[in-house]
């Protein structure tokens, strides 16, 4: 399967790097371009040109949504880079709406796995598609901003973006 990358160099939040292939989008890097392409084991140098396309979408929505006008991606996910329980998880959470949170507890309950919590917290900080898959809308149950893939104060940046009010990693209850 071909693969295609992308990079948005500048952003509030700094570079910000994708990857694409035939199914859709497969991987969201907070890093620079050189550092995803180095992470993965590429095969295929052939790219993809729905990869291309799903790019050439993602870079207008992602730099739209970082600065407050895009609320939504329309983008397809390769759900294939994501298998059972965490797949699960992801699918729940991708159904997060803009502007809403949910927490690690209530996502296990939803899975009909209530206990599960922590492991809900290990499957999204696992997210290869983070922003896009929403995971930095989950939050502790006491609404502490607990790990992300792009550390704390971005996830803090993300929800401040969605119209909560942060304050030393925790949102302030309305």
């Amino acid at each position: 399967m071909g693969l295609t990358f992308a990079q948005l160099e500048e952003t509030p939040i700094g570079p910000i790097s994708f990857m694409a292939g035939d199914q859709g989008i497969r991987r969201v890097a907070f890093s620079n371009l050189m550092t995803l392409k180095e992470s993965q084991s590429i095969s295929d140098n052939a790219p993809s040109l729905k990869g291309l396309e799903t790019l050439a979408t993602l870079l207008v929505e992602m730099n739209a949504y970082l600065f407050g006008i895009q609320r939504t991606f329309s983008v397809d996910i390769d759900w294939d880079v994501v298998d059972g329980f965490q797949q699960h998880v992801l699918r729940i959470t991708a159904e997060i709406p803009f502007g809403a949170i949910s927490s690690y507890g209530a996502i296990a309950e939803q899975m009909g796995k209530p206990g599960a919590a922590r492991a809900v917290g290990v499957a999204l900080s696992r997210n290869p598609l983070p922003i896009v898959i929403p995971c930095h809308r989950v939050v502790g149950s006491d609404h502490q901003l607990h790990g992300f893939i792009g550390g704390v104060d971005t996830k803090a940046f993300l929800l401040k973006l969605e119209g909560h009010s942060v304050t030393n990693h925790q949102i302030e209850h309305t």
